[in-house]
């Protein structure tokens, strides 16, 4: 009760934070011009400090949310995957936000190591150092344990749960309030992007899900090889604690260094970009922070991924749509993709196929008519979400953070290896896949596994429409003496209804 008392106060003090660095004018571009909160938002403007008029609008708000903590750092690493509510230049210079703070004192990590594992850490670790690099939710330190095997350990910061749980409760109130403020906002679904800051959070703050995420990635890629995780002391790790092996390498944007080790970079991002694109299209599973310190090359040349905080997840029809998408893009068949957006009730019926398809080019053919050393296809693809504020659709959430680490991919690659383009890596990957996976024999397969999916459900369907035709007939039977006619015709139609929905349910698959 008391925490919720103070929600205005704390709302000063994110409006003054927002005010002097700047950050108002991402929030200004949202508000309707001539509106009592663009009239606020502008007023607040004015107290911007001399160092926020010299950045840009994007920059300003990453500076504000670093100075209001863990929560707020979070909620731009989602902000930055969303260029279609902040714009394509603020979601970019907020994917340069780093999420990095002071560490918590050793003796501290060593406490609440001591109370996860339930034992004294000289009874685990024989050697338990410094940290190495802090975050809003944790810290990493290297250690040894007894058995001699070296070892990472992330240790959630202490009362870190208490702070995201009181500061997502204010955010909430906040954007319900916003809501009411700015009727135009319900667009954005502030409220929502908050629930989906507190969804990702739990998963942050329960260290087991970050072992189970790598666990999941690296047994994706046993077969395949190329791509490697730590993996986790299973026994060691609790929701506050997690300890892995340790990670031997160098970081993937270390060009010298790799070329001291005798790697051959542009096999070193060969397999970088066909791990990446194994990881979207054949799991529909990827990391979803992968910045270059999140990414080591090991002796092999293997890319070892740390960190699984953040995962990206995409459906078979996410993935579906995004091959057909970049198909559709590399032939310029804008109607085709039009219609592609509207068969899988991204586009509303509302609005225009030839309309979309119009826009659609436009923001392609600027982008895809480049040499295709400098096509950027998580610039075209972020271009494209965006549209989605313009036509008002509905897509996948996980394609904005599959964008915003595309966009890491392609800045990985131009540090890397400049004169390769890792699309041209990519698209034999795809096209491969789509004729796996989109030809005739396997849709068909697909269609025969939905009809003896529904085909097992079929008893209990049966069951439930004789249930209800019977109790149907039951009523009219009752209703016969007494009843109007017209109750007669609706029962019966509802019993043709429910006979209808079982067949379309078995004929229709």
């Amino acid at each position: 009760m008391l925490s919720g008392l103070l929600h205005p106060f704390r709302g000063l003090n994110l409006l003054w934070v927002l005010g002097r660095e700047g950050a108002t004018d991402v929030a200004l571009s949202l508000a309707p011009k001539g509106s009592f909160p663009a009239t606020a938002l502008g007023l607040l403007g004015r107290i911007k400090s001399g160092r926020a008029k010299r950045r840009s609008p994007g920059t300003n708000l990453a500076h504000a949310l670093k100075r209001l903590g863990p929560t707020y750092i979070k909620l731009g690493q989602i902000l930055s995957t969303r260029a279609d509510l902040i714009g394509e230049a603020a979601a970019v210079d907020l994917s340069a936000l780093q999420d990095q703070l002071e560490p918590f004192s050793t003796e501290q990590a060593r406490a609440v190591v001591q109370e996860a594992l339930g034992r004294p850490v000289e009874d685990v670790f024989t050697d338990f150092d410094a940290p190495i690099s802090a975050a809003s939710v944790a810290q990493v330190h290297l250690a040894r344990l007894k058995s001699g095997e070296d070892v990472a350990v992330k240790i959630l910061r202490p009362g870190i749960e208490k702070r995201f749980d009181r500061e997502l409760r204010f955010l909430r109130w906040g954007a319900r309030w916003a809501q009411r403020l700015v009727p135009d906002l319900r667009r954005a679904q502030p409220v929502g992007l908050i629930d989906v800051l507190r969804a990702q959070t739990a998963m942050e703050l329960d260290l087991r899900m970050e072992a189970a995420a790598a666990d999941q990635m690296a047994r994706n890629f046993k077969e395949r090889g190329g791509l490697s995780t730590p993996s986790p002391f299973w026994d060691l790790t609790t929701q506050r604690v997690l300890v892995m092996t340790r990670v031997y390498g160098i970081n993937i944007d270390e060009r010298d260094r790799l070329r001291a080790a005798g790697h051959d970079l542009a096999q070193v991002l060969t397999n970088a970009a066909t791990c990446f694109f194994q990881a979207v299209f054949d799991d529909g599973f990827f990391h979803g922070d992968q910045h270059a310190g999140n990414m080591f090359i090991d002796a092999r040349g293997e890319v070892v991924f740390v960190d699984f905080g953040i995962v990206g997840r995409l459906d078979w029809k996410g993935r579906v749509f995004l091959a057909d998408l970049m198909a559709h893009l590399l032939e310029g068949d804008y109607d085709g993709l039009a219609q592609r957006y509207a068969a899988e009730g991204y586009l509303p019926k509302t609005a225009s196929t030839q309309a979309f398809a119009l826009a659609l080019r436009s923001v392609a053919e600027p982008i895809v008519n480049q040499p295709l050393e400098r096509v950027s296809f998580a610039r075209l693809l972020g271009q494209l979400l965006a549209m989605g504020r313009t036509f008002d659709m509905s897509l996948q959430p996980d394609l904005f953070l599959l964008q915003k680490n595309m966009l890491m991919a392609e800045g990985i690659a131009r540090s890397l290896a400049p004169e390769i383009n890792i699309w041209d890596i990519a698209r034999p990957l795809v096209r491969d896949w789509m004729i796996y996976n989109r030809n005739p024999i396997s849709q068909l397969a697909e269609h025969a596994e939905t009809a003896l999916e529904v085909a097992g459900r079929l008893p209990n369907m049966l069951e439930q429409a004789e249930t209800a035709l019977t109790d149907i007939n039951a009523e009219m039977d009752r209703r016969r003496s007494s009843g109007p006619i017209w109750l007669w015709f609706a029962l019966a139609g509802a019993g043709g209804a429910g006979v209808m929905w079982v067949l379309t349910q078995v004929l229709g698959g």
